[in-house]
């Protein structure tokens, strides 16, 4: 049975554990942190089988894929819903958290081009889902917001996008999950100042903030 064997393998690694430590002390967190680092060390020995060259580039591709999976399982759930593609249904989420917010606002949010952006906000302004009225702290600018259809909608989008998004998580246990997030909030945290400084040249951005 696969249970004895997950044991064996226990019992394995636990006496490689004990000759690895000789005479240091033996305690269950020790042994934890030691197993995730063996586990962690089979990293560098695997092949990188989408890109075939580096981890930093099977990291980014990888990351690539993931993105177009989540977008693909997104568009299914909202078939029967007035967003055209996924980014749609995004921008509306996101200025129905936030409240009404001017166009470039909600497009940093969603750390996304300019240009891009724009169509969203124009598609979704097109499609009734959302409306724009003048700013009451500066009348030379507009703020957007969620129409009623808009609200209706995206009520009805987020059970059919939690579908979606538990389906992005796949197989991963509860642990990796949060193991995941906090890497992703790291990564987050690094690559989103640089997104709002707007900086085009990558020769700068790579003197700038390589590590």
């Amino acid at each position: 049975m696969k249970i004895y064997s997950l044991i064996k393998q226990l019992i394995d690694l636990t006496g490689e554990f004990v000759k690895d430590r000789k005479d240091k002390d033996i305690q269950l967190k020790s042994f934890s942190n030691w197993l995730f680092k063996r586990m962690d060390s089979t990293v560098s020995t695997e092949k990188y089988e989408i890109t075939g060259h580096s981890i930093e580039a099977e990291i980014a591709a990888h990351i690539g894929r993931m993105s177009r999976y989540s977008n693909t399982y997104i568009k299914s759930a909202m078939v029967d819903l007035p967003f055209a593609t996924d980014m749609d249904f995004a921008f509306t989420a996101i200025l129905h958290g936030a409240g009404p917010i001017g166009k470039t606002e909600l497009i940093r949010k969603m750390a996304y081009d300019k240009s891009s952006g724009m169509e969203v906000i124009k598609r979704l302004l097109k499609n009734s889902i959302i409306e724009q009225f003048p700013n009451p702290d500066d009348k030379r600018s507009k703020l957007l917001r969620l129409t009623k259809f808009g609200e209706e909608n995206i009520m009805k989008a987020y059970s059919e996008a939690h579908k979606a998004a538990k389906m992005v998580s796949g197989n991963l246990t509860n642990s990796e999950q949060i193991t995941l997030l906090r890497i992703l909030k790291k990564l987050d945290e690094f690559h989103y100042p640089i997104y709002l400084s707007e900086e085009k040249d990558f020769a700068a951005i790579i003197e700038k903030y390589s590590l």
